[in-house]
């Protein structure tokens, strides 16, 4: 008896030692995995010290706290304990998040070690995102990085996540409703969709000087980039994917491997996303432009005129060489010369000019020069120009206007501290090269005086008072004299480099000759 009564107490014993570890267990269990609701879940997360576990600061704490309590605590990204469909597409987007136009480096990468995180962290993801995408990436005035913030949370809960389209494009719909955003936009899809995303680079050079080296080189390029198959051998076939490389990337489709061509086969197919992920910032980050405008692409080679958002005219320039680059600015056109003087700068008159003068002071006749001293025309073989060294050139040279004059018979003028301008030239040849980066850093304009007239007529207040007309622009022409028109409207002037834009609805890529597209490229990675 006393053997049962001892099992029996045994038994007790053991089960009131399991049913204590048991309430034991439950009151060590996390909270994200007890059998509350999500609601109180989310209400016992936002205390302070656990949002300090997932890394965020103290704005960023407070914004989440404000988000979920506006919300009674109900999740967005979760059903029961795990993430809904929307938050899984929500979480492996991000992770790409240059399919979408940002650089991945703006997005913390956690996601969480529970669903509750995941909850919380997709929430402050998509409010970076959503700023980002509104505001851009880069200061292009201070040449940083924006600070990261987060979008107001009204906007954050007008965003509508429509689960039947794709999570991508409802990102890229959030950009500005520019045509070149859109194409941009349009482009990178394609992109990604149609080539792979690879890191591959390679070394080609010219055909001159290794035509079998650089022919077989390319091929494998463009079987890299997806556009030839590694099967293909048959030099036509590969001639006219070169074609096609070419044409995409806005080069003369001559099948020719080039100095430009072998630049652009050379990058990588990651490089070429990130040169458009930078055009697509540079374009959200645009300020606001006005009815009439004059716009210049500095890599595109282009200059257009714009009223009331339509095209009104399209012109080719070239554009400075490299160590004379042409400048980014903005600023208004304010006058129109007809037979412009060409005051030299001081670079040119010291470096390339002198050295003409010390061989044969004629050199001046000969291209309409005139040597100034303190603001007084004096005669070239006046001076001794073997005791005359570029560092000690206290002379000012002037071409005279004509035919010959290096600006041609009309100049564009508006006031920048680059001092240049956009203008005509006697040398049209150079307006037929896919890459024409040739200038001293002014814009030499193809059919300039089709433009002057256009503005002539546009300058509205001038028609009121019938000052100036394009038929008078002829008149001043048949003069041959120098003439000053200054406009009653000034236009606004954009000066640009964006080596990635739009050809109609199309994207275009384009060289970047300057290389300051990776100057960019460093601060949006950092």
């Amino acid at each position: 008896m006393k053997l049962i009564n001892l099992i029996f107490l045994s038994i007790l014993l053991f089960s009131c030692s399991q049913e204590q570890v048991i309430e034991e267990e439950k009151v060590i269990l996390p909270f994200e995995f007890q059998e509350i609701s999500a609601e109180k879940k989310i209400e016992i997360a936002l205390s302070k010290e656990y949002l300090q576990t997932l890394k965020l600061s103290d704005s960023s704490i407070s914004y989440i706290q404000e988000y979920y309590t506006k919300r009674n605590f109900i999740p967005r990204w979760i059903n029961d304990s795990t993430l809904s469909d929307i938050g899984l597409q929500l979480r492996n987007n991000f992770e790409k998040s240059y399919s979408f136009g940002l650089p991945t480096g703006r997005i913390l990468a956690e996601n969480g070690e529970n669903y509750i995180q995941a909850e919380i962290l997709l929430t402050y993801k998509l409010a970076r995102i959503l700023s980002d995408l509104e505001t851009g990436v880069i200061n292009y005035d201070s040449l940083i990085q924006n600070p990261k913030s987060l979008i107001s949370i009204e906007k954050l809960n007008d965003f509508v996540i429509d689960s039947t389209h794709s999570i991508c494009a409802q990102f890229l719909s959030i950009g500005p409703k520019d045509s070149t955003f859109q194409a941009l936009s349009r482009g990178l899809t394609s992109i990604l969709e149609t080539y792979p995303l690879d890191t591959t680079t390679f070394n080609i050079e010219s055909v001159k000087y290794d035509t079998l080296f650089a022919f077989e080189k390319t091929r494998v390029a463009l079987v890299s980039k997806g556009y030839l198959l590694s099967d293909v051998s048959d030099s036509m076939d590969i001639l006219a994917s070169l074609k096609k490389f070419q044409f995409d990337n806005g080069l003369k489709e001559d099948g020719v491997i080039g100095k430009y061509t072998s630049k652009a086969l050379n990058e990588s197919t990651y490089h070429k996303v990130e040169r458009i992920l930078l055009a697509m910032d540079k374009v959200r980050a645009r300020k606001a432009r006005p009815d009439k405008y004059i716009y210049i692409n500095i890599p595109e080679y282009k200059l257009r005129l714009y009223i009331n958002d339509s095209l009104k005219s399209e012109h080719n320039v070239v554009v400075g060489k490299i160590g004379n680059e042409t400048p980014e600015l903005t600023s208004k056109l304010r006058k129109i010369v007809v037979y412009p003087y060409w005051n030299l700068p001081y670079s040119i008159s010291s470096k390339e000019i002198l050295p003409h003068l010390k061989r044969n002071v004629d050199y001046m006749d000969k291209h309409n020069y005139k040597l100034l001293k303190n603001g007084e025309i004096i005669d070239p073989s006046s001076v001794d120009w073997s005791r005359v060294r570029q560092n000690s050139f206290r002379y000012k040279i002037r071409q005279d206007p004509g035919p010959k004059n290096a600006l041609g018979i009309i100049k564009f003028d508006f006031y920048n501290v680059h001092s240049v301008y956009f203008h005509d030239t006697p040398s049209k040849s150079l307006f037929g090269a896919d890459v024409r980066a040739y200038s001293h850093g002014c814009m030499r304009t193809q059919n300039p005086i089709e433009l002057a007239k256009i503005i002539l007529d546009r300058d509205e207040r001038r028609n009121k008072f019938n000052i100036m007309t394009s038929d008078s622009l002829d008149t001043l022409f048949s003069r041959g004299e120098n003439y000053e028109i200054k406009l009653l409207q000034p236009i606004p002037i954009y000066i640009e480099y964006l080596s990635v834009t739009s050809k109609g609805k199309d994207m275009k890529m384009f060289i970047d000759v300057y290389g300051r597209d990776e100057e960019y490229l460093k601060i949006m990675r950092e």
